[in-house]
């Protein structure tokens, strides 16, 4: 509490006062230091990107294959690299190498065909990869709060992982609206992780929202969305309190029953809530009222052609269950699912049509990844500088966390 009050006070006495220390004299600045900051925790300018407050300047540059900027604070005099606190601190291999491997790996090539291709080792591509892992899991954290889902449906994805002790899962939530996918986990198929992916869900929504929830015929998830959805309630007279679900929970079980590995029967399951009152919440958030899995199930299906750990059929299976998740983030936050990657169902009406070749008629919508879509949360000016400074240059970005 005293750090959170002390960096607020640096910060309103920044504001109001001007910088304290930072030198008036010398020419302009020639180098960018937009969405910079001081990584000295002590120092005054800590955590304040606003490059018209901090006290950062250039200082030079190092690098053998390229050259990377260096910066100075001219309050407490310490020097950092400008990839701090980004996967290409401290990486000798140039960054647009680093780029397109990461690239690939994102559009489901495997790492053994990247090795032999690009000439680089194994243990080097994995490396990378945790690290882009680690900024994506960053990235969710920053941006996926306070959600308003309409119909989330969960699934189970099974993975092949070689140093596993037992079968690992990758449980899989989307939305079938927004067609986000906030949480993403790896474990066995057991309670307590449907505990515990139910669990980050609901600390993702925003206070009060209870969407439309759907499964396939696993148990665990009715146990797991009962309890995370409901309030303690004390009856009058009553010495002790009850748990109660919210009167506006809904939760189906949609069943497909296979025959020859063929498709024969879908079966409904109303588990809590009228079917009724399922189809009219569905169609007053915009969609055509009927539940299913099919969304999820897409997913599934995109994921095992994205990330190549999750073929069926491969030599390059994932070897410990931490790679694999570092992977999926990359993929899914920071690379291509959510920011980079548009959907055919999610579309955006332009202001002015764009007129085409030809006699085709002038195009009236333009499509739109999940996150630019429908984002519930935080400004469009926010996420679209969010997404700016990580797709344009990895080796000039910095994810202030």
């Amino acid at each position: 509490m005293n750090l959170v009050r002390r960096r607020s006070l640096r910060v309103v006495t920044c504001l109001f006062h001007g910088p304290r220390r930072k030198a008036k004299e010398g020419g302009k600045k020639a180098v960018c230091i937009r969405q910079q900051f001081c990584s000295n925790p002590d120092c005054d300018y800590y955590l304040i990107t606003d490059d018209k407050i901090h006290a950062l300047m250039g200082y030079g540059t190092h690098g053998k294959y390229e050259d990377v900027q260096d910066l100075i604070c001219q309050a407490c005099r310490k020097k950092f690299t400008i990839r701090k606190h980004t996967l290409l601190y401290r990486l000798k291999t140039h960054s647009k190498i680093v780029r397109l491997a990461l690239h690939f790996l994102a559009t489901g090539v495997d790492i053994s065909a990247l090795e032999e291709v690009m000439a680089i080792r194994e243990s080097t591509l994995r490396t990378w990869l945790v690290r882009s892992g680690v900024q994506g899991r960053k990235l969710r954290e920053r941006f996926f709060t306070g959600l308003e889902l309409v119909h989330v449906q969960l699934d189970e994805l099974w993975a092949n992982v070689k140093q596993a002790e037992q079968a690992v899962w990758v449980w899989v939530v989307c939305d079938a609206k927004l067609k986000v996918v906030p949480v993403v986990q790896l474990g066995s198929r057991t309670q307590e992780m449907a505990y515990s992916v139910v669990h980050e869900l609901k600390s993702k929504l925003k206070v009060g929202c209870v969407p439309v929830f759907s499964t396939d015929g696993l148990a665990h998830y009715f146990y797991a969305l009962t309890a995370h959805f409901g309030e303690w309630v004390r009856a009058e007279g009553e010495k002790k309190s009850v748990w109660m679900v919210l009167p506006n929970f809904l939760y189906t079980q949609v069943i497909k029953h296979q025959r020859k590995y063929r498709l024969v029967e879908v079966e409904e399951r109303h588990i809590w809530g009228l079917p009724e009152e399922n189809r009219r919440l569905l169609k007053a958030g915009g969609l055509s009222g009927n539940i299913n899995t099919s969304f999820v199930e897409w997913i599934n299906l995109t994921i095992r052609q994205s990330v190549s750990k999750l073929t069926r059929r491969t030599w390059g299976r994932a070897q410990y269950t931490s790679e694999l998740s570092e992977h999926m983030y990359w993929w899914l936050a920071a690379s291509r699912y959510h920011f980079s990657r548009c959907h055919e169902s999610l579309r955006i009406r332009m202001e002015k049509p764009m007129d085409r070749k030809g006699k085709q008629r002038p195009k009236e919508y333009r499509e739109v990844t999940p996150c630019s879509g429908g984002w519930t949360n935080k400004s469009a000016a926010v996420v679209s500088d969010g997404i700016d400074q990580l797709s344009a240059s990895i080796s000039s970005g910095r994810l202030s966390m």
